[in-house]
């Protein structure tokens, strides 16, 4: 048997934590579609789907002690974060079926974005992949955490819009924003060095919102933070968003991009909102750092 074989782990006992809510996929739930993969395969399995907020994170915290070995997630990177909050620190792997509407962790791992497909590929045979998490404020997350322009149009949409919020329901906050916003000063401390700035992104990964790369250094694999932090009014905001796509705002005036393990945001402004994966989560100040808690993500053998 070789190293790499050596790492690859088969799954007996799988739970498959299901968000029936999560994006507009038509055919068969994700649910139903990864555990019929996961059963086929000669695993024992068992469905639970979520039915409100926190429950992802309350079965995937019984896993261990209900003698599961691999927790599959069917829905989107909310849903994920709420796994991963019960999971990190107990040895139990978390496999993603995406079922959301930009499935980020899922374009990051390099997954099939077919749920079915994506369970295929580990249920036979998966790499362990441990990393650490962000966290704040007790709570942890697996891409972003941000304070500013989109913490706020967040909470502007939710505040807004009827029932599920869309792709195009951020694009139109997001153009809104510009002129509803209110460009705050914030405190940005990162390892002991000070910016001040109106919006600021602590990325754990490189993507973020579907597409853009405003943290375009992080990465799962290596236990760093980085902080993109603007400052400046609305016009020049509006100069350097498009470049978050390529990455390409590196460098430009207006922009702080630099890697950290500890970050600690504030605002002079009361009632400015933060968010963890993209969802809101609570009210500056903030501390955002590394969670001691080790997350292992089960990846398919061509992945590492």
């Amino acid at each position: 048997m070789t190293a790499a074989e050596a790492t690859i782990v088969r799954a007996r006992r799988v739970l498959v934590i299901a968000n029936p809510a999560a994006g507009a996929r038509r055919g068969a739930p994700a649910g139903e579609v990864a555990a019929r993969v996961a059963s086929r395969a000669g695993c024992s399995v068992t469905l639970r789907p979520t039915a409100q907020a926190g429950d992802a994170r309350v079965f995937a915290s019984r896993a261990a002690k209900d003698g599961f070995d691999l927790v599959v997630v069917a829905g989107g990177d909310g849903t994920l974060n709420e796994a991963a909050n019960g999971l990190a620190g107990s040895g139990v792997a978390m496999a993603v079926a995406p079922a959301g509407t930009m499935n980020l962790l899922a374009r990051i791992l390099d997954l099939s974005l077919d749920p079915g497909k994506a369970v295929a590929e580990v249920i036979d045979g998966y790499r362990p992949y441990p990393v650490r998490p962000g966290t704040a404020a007790g709570r942890e997350f697996l891409l972003m955490a941000g304070a500013g322009f989109d913490a706020w149009v967040l909470r502007e949409l939710l505040r807004g819009v009827p029932g599920k919020i869309g792709f195009r329901d951020y694009v139109r906050g997001a153009v809104r924003g510009f002129f509803t916003f209110p460009f705050p000063r914030l405190t940005i401390v990162h390892d002991g060095a000070r910016t001040d700035a109106h919006t600021a992104i602590i990325g754990r990964a490189p993507l973020y919102g579907g597409f853009l790369r405003p943290t375009p250094n992080a990465r799962l694999d290596v236990p760093v933070l980085e902080v993109c932090a603007f400052t400046g009014a609305a016009s020049r905001f509006a100069r350097v968003v498009p470049r978050l796509w390529s990455g390409a705002h590196a460098g430009c005036d207006g922009v702080t991009l630099v890697p950290a393990r500890r970050v600690a945001i504030a605002s002079l402004t009361d009632d400015m909102p933060y968010h963890l994966d993209g969802e809101l989560s609570g009210t500056l100040p903030v501390v955002v750092g590394l969670s001691e808690r080790i997350l292992v993500l089960a990846t398919p053998r061509r992945n590492r």
